[in-house]
């Protein structure tokens, strides 16, 4: 039985130019020649490995949330302590203000912003991402408050929550153009916030 020809492309090298087209500009502005042209890619190629371009986009929402993940689980063991991994997430968020380069913010914001509300299945991809990330932050919580370096809190997943929404919020306003010197202040109030 003929099984066709093998691929000849890397799929997470063509998965991670899309999902870099997708960030930087957005669902509608990304056009199929779009895709084509940083993916590197036939648009036989791209329909059959990837179904339509909404599918691709929530397998690129997927991409992102268990890359942004894995980097955050690593960043947090290779921290001196999780309090400081908590601070150095939040500087990192803000330094994006200081440069030249196009603010992209978070996709997975960036994403809710654009099409969650017409949208349930970028919707419920959105918070399985949000959900992974913010396991991280309370898993980093956690040993905060094992090792002294926070106050235990009436309730854990209240400061988790609060936390991704201050980050989320802090997307928003670097992505505003909101100047770094303006947000490094409201980082050390989040941080006083969360102790």
């Amino acid at each position: 039985m003929n099984q066709g020809r093998p691929r000849e492309f890397d799929i997470d090298r063509a998965l991670e130019a899309a999902t870099g087209q997708f960030w930087a500009v957005g669902y509608e502005a990304t056009s199929l020649t779009d895709l084509l042209r940083v993916m590197k890619l036939s648009k036989s190629s791209l329909y059959q490995t990837f179904g339509s371009k909404q599918a691709l986009f929530i397998k690129c929402l997927g991409h992102y949330q268990q890359s942004m993940t894995d980097k955050l689980l690593q960043q947090l063991a290779r921290s001196a302590s999780p309090k400081e991994f908590l601070h150095h997430f939040l500087q990192e968020v803000v330094a994006e203000a200081g440069g030249r380069a196009t603010k992209k913010g978070c996709f997975l914001v960036n994403s809710a912003n654009e099409l969650s509300q017409r949208d349930s299945e970028v919707r419920q991809a959105v918070a399985t991402g949000s959900a992974q990330m913010s396991k991280v932050f309370r898993r980093a919580f956690e040993q905060a408050i094992a090792l002294g370096e926070m106050a235990a809190p009436a309730s854990l997943d209240a400061v988790v929550d609060y936390f991704v929404i201050a980050v989320s919020g802090l997307r928003t306003m670097v992505k505003a153009g909101m100047r770094k010197e303006d947000l490094l202040p409201v980082i050390e109030l989040i941080m006083r916030t969360v102790e």
